[in-house]
């Protein structure tokens, strides 16, 4: 028979003490997750059934991205980065025009330092590469150089995430690639040669 008494005076555990929980690295995380979410747009009617241009078609994936940094030895597993991710889809426009993702492009992603996306206009912005990443607020949306950083949307717009934790630090998605040597063009909208920036 099993005694449902209660018993006094038992022994306390000593010694166990639960480990800190283990996620997964950059690397692993971007693997797994859930991209941008991505809509039929212009082509939604041709399709067979026709589809509305905001329904949604699918989410994308940060596998070329991954792919790219592997090939070219980017280590996402190293301690304290925040890795600015682009999807498929912008990859694939980016390389449409510049060619396949180099080593540079690549490290110019990974942020030394975990910076979280509030504290992106403040932060050292320093990547791996070298180089240091251009941050400007505009249209109420945070921009890295060319590409806007975290942005959450209403279908059919898509999302790109942020703050995404990993063990060894954060990622921000990004609706484009960015790259080394950007600089804004003088009388785009924001820069120094825009009419309505100067005073």
């Amino acid at each position: 028979l099993a005694s449902s008494a209660l018993v006094v005076g038992s022994r306390a555990g000593h010694g166990s003490r639960m480990s800190a929980p283990m996620m997964a690295n950059v690397a692993d995380t971007l693997a797994t997750m859930q991209g941008p979410d991505l809509y039929w747009e212009e082509i939604g009617p041709l399709q067979d059934p026709p589809k509305e241009e905001s329904d949604f078609k699918e989410y994308d994936t940060f596998s070329t991205f991954l792919a790219a940094c592997q090939q070219h030895g980017v280590d996402l597993t190293q301690p304290d980065i925040t890795v600015l991710a682009p999807g498929n889809v912008a990859c694939e426009q980016f390389s449409a025009v510049a060619g396949p993702l180099t080593k540079a492009v690549c490290e110019y992603h990974v942020i030394k330092g975990v910076v979280n996306k509030d504290s992106l206009g403040s932060a050292d912005l320093t990547t791996v590469e070298g180089s240091t990443i251009t941050y400007r607020r505009m249209f109420r949306k945070d921009f890295l150089d060319n590409a806007f950083c975290g942005q959450p949307s209403s279908p059919p717009r898509t999302s790109y995430c942020a703050n995404v934790k990993a063990d060894n630090g954060l990622i921000h998605g990004l609706n484009e690639v960015i790259y080394p040597g950007w600089s804004e063009s003088s009388g785009g909208y924001g820069s120094e040669g825009d009419a309505a920036t100067r005073a």
